[in-house]
């Protein structure tokens, strides 16, 4: 165990995410509980910094609590990633969170209430200008579209996340890395929904 709380809960944290993406839930979840568990009673050693890690992690249990159907306790997340991520200003954490919560609500068949939440994260991702959170809360968007029956809006907000991601493939120097970004399956299934 690293002598760093900061670095080995971050590390952590970003394995259960890399778990999360391949689909290995109960891997991931494995990491975040242990990090979860240093969040909800830390020790003196464990405080600094702790805020960071814990938005993350809230972002990233919700969502695999998502993953698994459970929208409630995505929900739940959400708001704790959204409180901590307010209180201390952090606008990219602020975007998961309203995106997290707008994915929660959407599950629940509340299509009014999502629509607020993502449409307002959308709004912070644009400011910020961070293209992972503008994708992924356009691709959101595109979801949100296509629950409510607007086929031509939601293909418009794939088309929209295809865009930034284009951008972000076009800023990659290595060529390697922008293919494999480029076919990976996740990009692959955008280009999917926005046809």
């Amino acid at each position: 165990m690293t002598a760093d709380p900061e670095i080995r809960n971050n590390a952590l944290v970003n394995l259960g995410d890399n778990l999360l993406a391949l689909g290995r839930l109960d891997d991931a979840e494995a990491h975040f509980r242990q990090v979860e568990q240093v969040v909800r009673q830390p020790r003196p050693q464990e405080r600094f910094m702790a805020w960071r890690y814990t938005q993350r992690l809230f972002h990233s249990y919700g969502a695999l609590w998502l993953a698994r159907g459970d929208s409630e306790k995505a929900c739940a997340y959400a708001d704790e990633c959204l409180a901590l991520a307010e209180q201390s200003g952090s606008q990219k954490n602020i975007v998961k969170g309203r995106r997290l919560r707008g994915q929660a609500l959407l599950a629940q068949r509340k299509p009014a209430e999502a629509e607020q939440e993502i449409v307002t994260a959308l709004g912070i991702a644009r400011q910020l200008g961070n293209p992972p959170q503008l994708w992924k809360t356009l691709l959101a968007l595109g979801d949100l579209r296509r629950a409510q029956g607007h086929p031509e809006d939601a293909r418009q907000a794939y088309r929209d996340a295809l865009t930034v991601i284009d951008d972000v493939a076009a800023a990659l120097k290595d060529e390697s890395l922008r293919e494999t970004f480029l076919t990976s399956p996740h990009v692959r299934h955008i280009h999917e929904l926005a046809m």
